[in-house]
């Protein structure tokens, strides 16, 4: 298996080396352990200063993410790379950009299904359709309340290649943490977005509050893409016009992870001092 290679870049001053070679560890971790046997797919993360070697896909922590700009991107060569915002818990939107980025690196893969309705506030398939999923791992299960932690970097839940089958298996796994209960399930807090063939349209569902609601982010994909004057992948134009009110980075601040974390990161240290001290040089 040929492993992709992951530069982890920090743009900002507020995130130093150290920091940054410690999530890279963790997300290199994640993958080779979690992701890399449901999905078969190899990586590695390594952080660096500023430049970094050729045959790497770049992500950038950076200050601010504008409105119209989503964490993943195209270069002129469709070779991806991503953007993840600076904030007090960036390594979850790190580990959502990364796995994303694995999964589909051309931001255009698609998956047949049913499609899906909100009835009396409970999400349904309407089986007389058919529709294409845009696989995108993390955002059914993206919010802090379903992240966990590796070391001590928060990161987050993703779905299994299960969670695009016709129908519910019992004992079958759909993300990662198992809080995804069957295929097309969409938590509190996150997303799924499908692509109509009949009408050239881009719909989801998505929780807004305590109860999922089927929106349209833009009338036309093919009008958005003219819009923007260039060429967009699917996950781009769903990126850009799909912005919660609180950035992944800084959503975690006041969750229940937040707090494990700061507990496993003061514990670690600790040891950390400790376990240095018996090598004596």
């Amino acid at each position: 298996m040929f492993p992709i290679k992951i530069a982890l870049v920090s743009k900002v001053t507020d995130v130093q080396f150290d920091e940054l070679s410690r999530v890279a560890t963790a997300l290199t971790m994640q993958v080779s352990r979690d992701v890399t046997p449901l999905w078969g797919i190899a990586a590695t993360v390594e952080a660096f200063h500023a430049q970094f070697p050729p045959g790497y896909w770049p992500m950038f922590v950076v200050a601010n993410l504008p409105p119209t700009e989503g964490g993943f991107h195209l270069t002129k060569h469709n070779q991806p790379y991503a953007k993840v915002e600076v904030g007090a818990h960036w390594s979850l939107a790190a580990s959502h950009e990364l796995i994303e980025m694995l999964v589909d690196p051309s931001g255009n893969r698609l998956v047949a299904g049913p499609e899906l309705q909100v009835q009396n506030g409970h999400v349904v398939e309407n089986a007389d359709k058919r529709v294409e999923y845009l696989v995108e791992a993390c955002d059914p299960c993206e919010a802090p309340d379903f992240a966990y932690i590796v070391e001590d970097v928060i990161v987050s839940d993703f779905f299994t290649p299960h969670y695009h089958d016709p129908v519910v298996s019992p004992g079958t796994k759909y993300s990662f943490t198992g809080a995804l209960k069957k295929p097309r399930d969409v938590l509190k807090g996150g997303y799924i977005s499908w692509f109509d063939p009949e009408n050239q349209t881009v719909r989801q569902v998505k929780y807004i509050g305590n109860s999922p609601v089927v929106v349209d982010p833009e009338a036309s994909f093919e009008n958005a893409a003219q819009k923007a004057g260039r060429h967009l992948s699917l996950r781009e134009y769903i990126n850009n016009h799909t912005r919660t009110e609180t950035m992944l980075s800084s959503w975690a601040e006041k969750s229940d992870i937040a707090k494990t974390q700061k507990v496993r990161h003061t514990a670690l240290q600790a040891a950390s001092k400790y376990k240095t001290s018996l090598y004596p040089v």
